[in-house]
Parts: C-alpha cells; structure tokens; sequence
C-alpha cells in the first residue's frame, strides 16, 4: 500500500480548518505516512511554525485560487499524488477540472468546511455562480468529507450527493485532550460568558450582544469576553458603548492560546447564523466549560448534550438565549465538570485521526 498522502490547502493562516489541517499533517507523520503539504499563499505563521519538519512544504505562492491553475498543475504532474485531501472547496473544484481535463489519476477527498448551502449567500452574484459552480463539479469528488452530520444533509439534499460518497468526521479537540494537567486543574468559574471567532457577521455578534443585553439587565454581575478579529470589532464597539455595557463587555483581540479563556469561563457563547463545525465549543467542554449556542445549521447539535456539557437554544431565540446565561449564571443549571469532559472524549486527536486515515487508504 502507497503511504503517501497529499494535503492541498489555501493557507496556514489562524483558523479551524488550517489546525486540522497541521494535525492532520503531524500525526499522519507519526504514523509514518509520507506527508505532503501544498500551500496556495504561503506566509509564515504560527500554525506554520507548528508544522512538522518531516513534512514535506510545497509552495503555489498565488493570492488567488484563480491564480493557481497552472502552479496545482504543474504540481500534479510533477508530484503524481495518489490521492489528495483538500481543505478548501474552491480548490477542490479546480483540482476536479484539472483532472477531468488531463486525465489525472489522483483521487481527490474535498473536505467542506462550512454548510455550503448558507456560505454563499453575501454576495448574490457570487452566490448564485459558485453554487452552481459546486453543484455540478462536486460529485465528481472521490469522497467528500463533512464535518457535522447537518453539513453531510446539506450536501445531500442541496447539492444532489448521493449519501454514500459523503464521510462525515468532526473535527479534533486539538491539544486540549491529551492535556490532562491542564484539564484537571479547578476553574474560577466566575460569572464571565466567553466568545471566541472571528468577529465577522457569519458569527451573529449583533444577536449575541442583544442577548446579553437582556440577561445583563437583569443581573448585572455578568461579563462578557470576546476573543477573536474581524471586519466588525469597530461597530461592535460602538453597539457595546451605545448599550451601556462597555464596563463589562471586553475585545481581547486574537490570541493564541485560548485554553486560559476557556479555563476561566463560566460558560462559552455562539450565535452564529450558520456554522460547519464549531471547533470552540468542542475546545470548551474538553477543558469541562458549558457552552450556550444557537441550534443553527449546523455542528452545534452534533456537539452539545443538552443538561450535560451545554444549552442548546432555538435558533435566533435571542430571549431564550439570555434565559439560558441567567440559568448558568444564577446556579439554576449545574454540570458535572467531568461528565463534560468525558462528553469531548469522541472529539479525540487520535480517534478523528484515525477516521480519515481509514477514509483516505
């Protein structure tokens, strides 16, 4: 059996989807895979930083996916992959045209990172093309690979996929399981509600702030922390102020390690309108923290078991969204620490690992 796995992603900038993308890379290196990294925009990071030397790096140096046509070709031909597992849709698709057009004979694994269906929608133009772009170029993908079983439905039933062809792996809880030090230690758990994301609309923010609005006017021992950078920190900072909530709503900016964050928090926040796989709140019940999120399509009820690691609230309920943090707050909904641990157990490195191992070979 070949060893050789090829991963094909746009960059290494902060995000979800480029983490697995590392881990990915690492533990298949530690399971003496012969690993190859294709960057489209290569730029050192620190997620760069955290690669493992034994990989091998391949830089496209494009800005643009439509700049890379030629670059990915080149590197087909040269590198002759078996199969590639890609983390961005849009290079999945151009790697499906260049192997109708050359008759290449890797097998190309699309992972979708987001529920594509609602992923589109800001630009109307983009959205109707890119849609219809997916819609008849993706199901020529070998396997596509889901992270929620919301996102697998969406692919299905939007997108005409026929279900066998469609894997569904959650994401790792990535350096926070096996931490047991950390894991163990005793949190303040004062009454601080945590968002961590990108500060961008897809996350709902607004929505959040209006929630814990409600729920600080009632009980105004609340706090509320958001870590993370986007095009919309300044409004956000303006609607904090125009709310009267600027003594207790903090903007941490981005930070690398969030484990302190999330060790601290009496519970963390997400109200986004769409989702594919929340990684936050898996990284917030692996250290024992409750999480509050919208049941919004999709990942978070793949994630949360309500009355054991969270609250799931109806989606855009933005008054059952403030019931649920005056609940935790108030000490009317207690969880078991532990029973919210062991609830991320199936969000293993080792076990999501070996999942796209046995899909991949």
């Amino acid at each position: 059996m070949n060893k050789k796995i090829t991963m094909l992603t746009f960059s290494l900038e902060h995000g979800g989807a480029e983490k697995v993308c590392v881990t990915l890379c690492n533990e298949l290196v530690i399971r003496n895979y012969d690993t190859e990294l294709w960057i489209v925009n290569y730029r050192e990071t620190t997620l760069l930083r955290q690669l493992d030397n034994r990989v091998s790096v391949f830089r496209l140096n494009r800005e643009h996916v439509r700049n890379c046509i030629f670059p990915l070709l080149k590197l087909f031909v040269q590198q002759k992959p078996e199969r590639i597992l890609i983390f961005h849709i849009e290079l999945a698709i151009l790697a499906i045209v260049l192997k109708k057009m050359f008759f290449l004979k890797t097998k190309i694994y699309a992972r979708s990172i987001n529920t594509l269906s609602h992923a589109f929608k800001e630009n109307p133009v983009r959205n109707y093309l890119m849609l219809k772009v997916i819609k008849n170029i993706l199901p020529y993908a070998d396997k596509i690979i889901a992270q929620s079983n919301g996102m697998r439905e969406d692919l299905i039933k939007s997108f005409n996929i026929e279900g066998n062809r469609i894997s569904t792996i959650y994401n790792p809880a990535i350096n926070i399981l096996d931490n047991k030090s950390f894991v163990s230690e005793e949190s303040d758990n004062e009454n601080e509600f945590l968002f961590v994301g990108r500060l961008n609309p897809q996350k709902g923010l607004i929505n959040l702030l209006k929630a814990f609005k409600l729920a600080y006017d009632k009980k105004s021992n609340i706090q509320l922390t958001l870590v993370g950078e986007g095009e919309e920190k300044e409004m956000l900072k303006k609607m904090v102020n125009n709310l009267g909530l600027s003594s207790v709503v903090s903007f941490e900016g981005y930070q690398e390690n969030t484990l302190t964050y999330f060790k601290r928090a009496k519970a963390t926040v997400l109200t986004s309108f769409f989702e594919g796989f929340p990684n936050v709140l898996v990284e917030s019940i692996a250290v024992g923290t409750p999480v509050i999120a919208f049941n919004c399509p999709s990942g978070p009820e793949d994630i949360i078991v309500p009355g054991v690691n969270g609250i799931l609230v109806s989606h855009l309920d933005l008054v059952e969204f403030s019931n649920a943090i005056l609940a935790i707050a108030n000490g009317e909904i207690h969880f078991n620490k532990q029973k919210i641990i062991n609830s991320a157990t199936k969000f293993s490195t080792d076990e999501i690992v070996s999942a796209y191992e046995s899909v991949l070979m």
